[in-house]
């Protein structure tokens, strides 16, 4: 249960991150858009984990 609820979590942010990340590139901010490409790509690896129990 508690891991469903956190991997739903990481899904949530990872999909708020992907939208600030569309953000920042159209005002041409690539550090901080590329901080948030990587931050969702980290919050997708772990709900994955979160949800499976395994990374790959």
């Amino acid at each position: 249960m508690t891991k469903s609820i956190f991997g739903l979590f990481t899904a949530v942010m990872a999909w708020v991150c992907l939208i600030i990340m569309v953000q920042c590139f159209r005002k041409k901010r690539w550090g901080l858009g590329t901080l948030f490409l990587i931050n969702a790509f980290t919050n997708l690896v772990n709900s994955i984990h979160a949800f499976y129990g395994m990374l790959f």
